[in-house]
């Protein structure tokens, strides 16, 4: 098979037979398409990971830790993009809204609003979704910057933390329009209780776009369906690195199965990168 028809082209290996099919839309097609509702969501998360695992580096200009610049590149954020587009709420990290506000995050929330993903938001009007899926910032403390911007955005936004809150800081974000919602002990936000929060506010298709904690946290309770990870076929190496997963070892291994796998050749020399799509098992270890 060759890809020579087009850039916007990849070759879909699993399953087979091989065939190429188009970068977008890749991830909005309905065998993939996440399709939850309140009364059973649907849990998904994507990465893009080095071939040593590599998923973040430290930012030598900031010391702190950042996808590499190595392995992102604008196809596999295009389909991230989709990801987004689908999704009824996205959720991320207090760290993340630190970053935004200081300045050093990659980038915004999605869907980016630019021309080239217009088409994105055209096809959540389709859909007969809200224009832009809602936000839910996962933190430990409720001393949280959240830029004015996303609070004029028309987003629905959400702060999720432990049951260890003090009502003088609820009182202040419900002022700004943010809604809280209590997942867990303490100060910590426990997986299933974060993803059975969100069913009880509508969402069905939950994007989980923040770190490894979270992810732990999901799949160790059982709330977690399926995984994105886009193989970038480089080594970075490095000794201070985050991986897909961080927290306490999962007893038992938690098995996922191939739904789709894709070779991307990349596009005027770019890096070369497997899109690889894993549903968790239904068999029992």
């Amino acid at each position: 098979m060759s890809l020579d028809d087009g850039q916007d082209q990849v070759l879909r290996l699993f399953p087979g037979p091989a065939t190429p099919a188009p970068l977008h839309g890749l991830y909005l097609e309905e065998s993939l398409r996440p399709r939850g509702t309140p009364e059973r969501p649907f849990v998904y998360a994507s990465f893009v990971a080095s071939l040593d695992g590599r998923i973040s580096l430290v930012d030598p200009a900031t010391n702190t830790h950042k996808p590499p610049p190595a392995i992102t590149n604008p196809r596999d954020w295009r389909l991230f993009q989709e990801l987004a587009a689908s999704a009824d709420v996205l959720v991320t990290s207090g760290r993340y809204m630190r970053d935004l506000d200081a300045g050093d995050a990659q980038a915004g929330l999605p869907v980016i609003e630019k021309p080239e993903f217009a088409d994105l938001l055209e096809w959540r009007r389709g859909q007969g979704l809200a224009p832009q899926p809602a936000v839910a910032m996962v933190t430990g403390t409720l001393d949280l910057p959240i830029p004015e911007a996303l609070l004029q955005s028309g987003r629905p936004i959400y702060v999720v933390t432990g049951d260890a809150i003090d009502r003088s800081q609820v009182e202040a974000l419900e002022s700004r329009g943010v809604r809280v919602l209590k997942a867990g002990s303490g100060k910590r936000v426990e997986g299933g209780a974060l993803v059975a929060a969100l069913a009880r506010e509508g969402f069905g298709n939950i994007d989980m776009i923040a770190g490894g904690e979270l992810l732990n946290s999901l799949i160790a309770d059982g709330a977690f369906d399926r995984l994105y990870l886009t193989r970038a076929c480089r080594i970075l190496g490095g000794r201070e690195f985050d991986t897909l997963l961080k927290g306490r070892p999962l007893e038992p291994p938690v098995d996922f199965e191939l739904l789709s796998l894709c070779y991307d050749a990349g596009e005027g020399g770019g890096v070369a990168q497997l899109f690889t799509v894993f549903d968790r098992s239904k068999s029992v270890t």
